[in-house]
């Protein structure tokens, strides 16, 4: 049990620890939130905050730590929810495509972030070669948000990619360059849709530019190795 002096004294550290993070001063902010998992290990907000900055800084491991602890907490609605949404991610990122689609499968649940859940769900279901519900989630986050971006590019990138209605895709995918014209995830979708569409000049042009604005990002690598192959 904590004491009331101890108490206020974390009180104090939170705060403080929160207007650091605020701040983007990751370091000293984790410093603090530290020191308040040595007296309460399980404080949910510590917990919770030290997950966002370990995930910042792509500490996978330590970032899971801290998210699962609140998850498995199940203390704060909003905290457990934001919680599996990282761990969705982190999950994701490291090409564990079935605990991250249990994490957004429970975020379902709650009924928020919908379209950014949908579109989540879509792309492990692609990656998991699951046509069918990869295109069942991409379109019911248009049917939620026909004006999102992410949405958008997901839908337009799998109807494409699965052969589906590749020039209505290509058109999706157009309008989200149009709107976001420096994304390298959407040029890189633009690219491989002119790619399915015949237009190898313009899936290069488009390829290239992804390629650079991301530094080489491996799957737009992929991509732009392929045209090279096939033109």
């Amino acid at each position: 049990m904590i004491d009331k002096k101890t108490s206020i004294s974390l009180t104090k550290l939170i705060k403080d620890a929160i207007f650091q993070f605020n701040r983007k001063n990751l370091s000293a902010s984790k410093k603090l939130f530290t020191k308040v998992l040595s007296d309460d290990p399980t404080n949910p907000e510590a917990n919770y905050y030290l997950g966002l900055i370990y995930s910042k800084e792509y500490n996978w491991k330590k970032a899971v730590l801290h998210l699962k602890t609140v998850v498995d907490m199940g203390a704060n609605y909003l905290y457990t929810t934001q919680c599996r949404m990282i761990l969705g991610y982190i999950y994701f990122q490291n090409k564990d495509y079935k605990r991250a689609e249990n994490e957004y499968l429970q975020v379902l649940k709650s009924k928020v972030n919908i379209v950014q859940v949908y579109s989540a769900l879509a792309s492990i279901k692609y990656y998991l070669n699951e046509e069918k519900e990869a295109i069942k989630y991409a379109e019911k986050a248009c049917d939620v948000d026909s004006y999102n971006a992410n949405a958008k590019n997901t839908y337009g990138f799998l109807l494409c990619d699965f052969e589906i209605d590749m020039s209505r895709g290509l058109d999706l995918i157009k309008e989200v360059v149009r709107k976001k014209p420096h994304n390298p995830a959407y040029l890189d979708s633009l690219g491989w849709a002119y790619y399915k569409n015949g237009d190898k000049n313009l899936a290069l042009e488009n390829l290239k530019l992804a390629a650079r604005i991301s530094k080489n990002h491996p799957e737009i690598v992929e991509h732009l190795e392929i045209v090279y192959r096939n033109f």
